[in-house]
């Protein structure tokens, strides 16, 4: 696999959110010696070289799994190191174990992966998505959104890239509180309530929630940050 240099300004402008965003190839993985995981060495960060290790669990993975899970790694790790805190993680399920301090999410798309750290912050969570095809747009609406959700879409932004943008917040909203619900959310049991400007403003329960956005002709950032 390959890991282009990355990006370390937030594009949210937001103080106080460590950023690391780059693009990757997936592919296979050099082999490693007798006895040791797979690695990724990144030698492309100012204060030293970042190193991130395969888990057993992936060591039989496609190159795509194991190469995002790399990228997004060494993405993590960075923005931990310039946020000053630890730079390990650990892994519970699919799902990384932050060091104490630390509100962090990692996406990936096809080639793209972001990591954002926060000390500020309670939780959060980071979504990126490629724009979905129509076709498969009219297909899962009924699963993403309700009428309701669906009646809310500007004229100017395609049901495909609505729909995404949507999908991208509902999942970056599970990751910022997932650790607060013993079950696994569901698409409807968050609603979208209003779009005005970047935010998507969103209701789970009682409670509402909102995620920042950048939407473009391929691609969504969305980004959720809970206070407390």
């Amino acid at each position: 696999m390959i890991l282009f240099p990355l990006l370390t300004e937030n594009p949210f402008g937001l103080p106080g959110l460590f950023w690391r965003e780059g693009r990757f190839q997936p592919g296979p993985l050099a082999t490693p010696l007798s006895g040791q995981a797979p690695e990724l060495l990144y030698l492309g960060d100012p204060l030293g070289p970042a190193r991130a290790t395969l888990p057993e669990a992936l060591h039989s993975a496609v190159p795509k799994r194991q190469s995002e899970y790399l990228a997004g790694r060494i993405c993590a790790a960075l923005a931990l190191r310039a946020a000053g805190l630890p730079e390990v993680l650990g892994l519970q399920g699919r799902a990384p174990v932050w060091p104490a301090g630390a509100a962090g999410s990692i996406s990936h798309s096809d080639s793209r992966v972001v990591a954002a750290v926060s000390r500020d912050h309670a939780a959060l969570g980071v979504d990126c998505e490629t724009i979905m095809p129509e076709d498969q747009a009219r297909t899962l609406t009924g699963m993403i959104m309700t009428p309701a959700e669906t009646a809310l879409r500007p004229e100017t932004i395609g049901l495909a890239a609505f729909l995404t943008l949507v999908f991208s917040a509902k999942e970056a909203l599970y990751k910022a509180i997932s650790a607060r619900h013993a079950r696994m959310l569901e698409f409807h049991d968050v609603l979208l309530t209003g779009i005005a400007g970047d935010r998507l403003h969103m209701a789970q329960g009682k409670q509402d929630f909102q995620a920042r956005f950048q939407l473009d002709r391929t691609e969504v950032l969305t980004l959720v940050l809970v206070q407390s």
